[in-house]
């Protein structure tokens, strides 16, 4: 039987790839949203983790808390099994913009696969924030939607308050997050029309059939364009979350990712400037990765502000003026590739060393089956080396019963994390490095300052923080 299993986590950070989750719950339910069963689970924080102190003062998770939890590898194998059952589609509240990357990565330094989650057994996964969007969009009268300043705001604590959506603990809690994500499900289920044409936008296959139907009209001299419409959060409520595109084609070394101009800027880049494939305006879609694409029907581009459809207009003059630029243009973001990283760290490497091969699978299965005792044997067998490296620091992690059983390579990593100097970063896929004790102690420090009139329990937390990250 099809099944949502609706999650939500807490984490450590931010960096999905050197954080970690710290409390994850889901609820199951049926297609129409009835309660099966659910689940919760709480994770010791890591050693080699330097908390952030403002994740912590938002979701407000204390060490008397964590302590109690299991160790990340149990956890990762709880979780995976959960939304690995056949049929489950898994979701949450932004979740592929941020939960599903945690969860990825998690599965991939424990050896479990980071991707089956999303296509094998009948299982696939959606986000519920796109589909709040084109509510927004084209049904606003559907809920009450709350304001910043003046400003809609799409946050769905505020939106669970706005509508008082019944939940049974407090905000930002995991498992409250789900309950409010559920009741807002609810409220937008109500229009299922809209709700079931949403769902088929997280179908690989039904999504590029949707778009290729989609007319190529826009020629400029012998190729032709499609001319089409993006909803996205980021794009902002100014513009109503709309923005014009143009679909420039099909990555050449990502085969799943199409690329996408935006149309509604003064200037498109890489006219009359050098080329930039970091800029914002071309953007790199997945099948199902929650970037709503529509045709530019009257019905739909009418409710863009008038200053997009100007910029637009004008761009695509622009364009056809000047094609021969427009076409160096496209062939330079289609050739691009992502830089290399020679020194990533191995945690962060799943992108750049890409999927497990079928050796490798075996070699991670025999160690997942291999018991508490076995594990360290099972590890001088394996022959890959980054599996080898991952299931090392599995057992440093997990299973050394403190600092002294830990191996050189795990110490290595702990004192780099101490370091003040900068000189042994610990690189992530995007060049960014992992969060380290002086950042730490520089971020509760601003905190702070800044935090006026703490309560009680904010106090108490910040000492933690204070005494944790200054002993890490």
């Amino acid at each position: 039987m099809k099944t949502f299993l609706f999650y939500d986590v807490e984490t450590s950070g931010l960096n999905p790839v050197f954080d970690q989750i710290l409390t994850f719950a889901s609820i199951r339910t049926d297609l129409h949203l009835r309660e099966i069963n659910r689940q919760s689970v709480t994770i010791q924080l890591r050693r080699d983790i330097v908390p952030s102190p403002r994740a912590f003062l938002t979701h407000g998770l204390t060490n008397d808390e964590l302590v109690l939890g299991i160790h990340e590898y149990e956890a990762a194998l709880k979780i995976h099994k959960l939304v690995n059952m056949p049929e489950t589609i898994s979701l949450g509240y932004n979740s592929l913009g941020f939960d599903d990357e945690f969860l990825r990565f998690m599965f991939y330094r424990n050896l479990l696969d980071p991707y089956s989650h999303q296509y094998s057994n009948g299982c696939s996964r959606m986000d519920i924030l796109p589909i709040t969007i084109v509510y927004r969009v084209f049904h606003a009268d559907i809920i009450k939607w709350p304001e910043i300043e003046g400003k809609p705001s799409l946050k769905l604590d505020l939106i669970a308050n706005a509508n008082n959506l019944v939940t049974s603990g407090r905000a930002h809690e995991a498992m409250n997050d789900v309950e409010s994500l559920i009741e807002l499900s609810k409220k937008l289920f109500h229009q299922k029309e809209t709700w079931h044409y949403c769902l088929d936008f997280f179908s690989k296959t039904k999504e590029e059939a949707r778009i290729d139907r989609i007319k190529s009209d826009f020629q400029i001299q012998d190729r032709y364009f499609r001319i089409c419409i993006m909803i996205s959060l980021s794009f902002g409520s100014k513009i109503n979350y709309m923005a014009p595109v143009i679909h420039l084609g099909q990555s050449l070394p990502y085969k799943n990712q199409s690329l996408w101009l935006r149309l509604d800027s003064e200037a498109i880049p890489g006219f009359g400037d050098a080329l930039n494939a970091g800029d914002a305006h071309v953007i790199r879609k997945r099948p199902g990765d929650g970037l709503i694409i529509l045709p530019a029907l009257e019905r739909f581009w009418n409710r863009m502000p008038v200053s997009s459809k100007q910029f637009a207009n004008e761009n695509i003059k622009k364009i056809c003026s000047q094609c021969e630029k427009f076409f160096e243009f496209i062939q330079y973001h289609l050739e691009y590739r992502y830089p290399l990283i020679p020194d990533i760290d191995p945690d962060a490497s799943l992108y750049q060393d890409g999927f497990f091969s079928g050796r490798e699978k075996k070699e991670c299965d025999k160690f997942h089956l291999a018991g508490k005792d076995r594990k360290h044997e099972i590890v001088h067998q394996i022959q890959s080396p980054r599996i080898k490296i991952l299931a090392n620091r599995i057992l440093d992690r997990n299973f050394s019963k403190g600092p002294l059983q830990a191996s050189k390579e795990y110490q290595c990593h702990l004192d780099q994390l101490r370091s003040v100097t900068g000189a042994n970063e610990i690189k992530g896929y995007r060049g960014d490095t992992k969060y380290d004790r002086h950042e730490a102690l520089e971020e509760l420090k601003e905190l702070e300052s800044t935090l006026l009139n703490p309560d009680p329990d904010q106090k108490k937390m910040m000492a933690w923080l204070n005494d944790y990250i200054k002993k890490f």
